[in-house]
């Protein structure tokens, strides 16, 4: 469980700033979207049970 409320704690700040920066610069939107994917995939792939795992 600790591990969800680190990357969380990580995953937020990143794409809350991501999104600010992508306001700020429209030119470099493209990379900060890709950002923002990677770390919410990232997120959504460490809460989403293996096969074999129980809860």
């Amino acid at each position: 469980m600790k591990n969800y409320v680190i990357l969380t704690l990580v995953v937020l700040p990143l794409v809350s700033g991501s999104v600010i920066l992508a306001i700020i610069d429209p030119s470099t939107r493209d990379a900060f979207t890709d950002l923002t994917k990677v770390a919410v995939g990232a997120l959504i792939g460490l809460l989403i049970p293996t096969p074999g795992q129980r809860s």
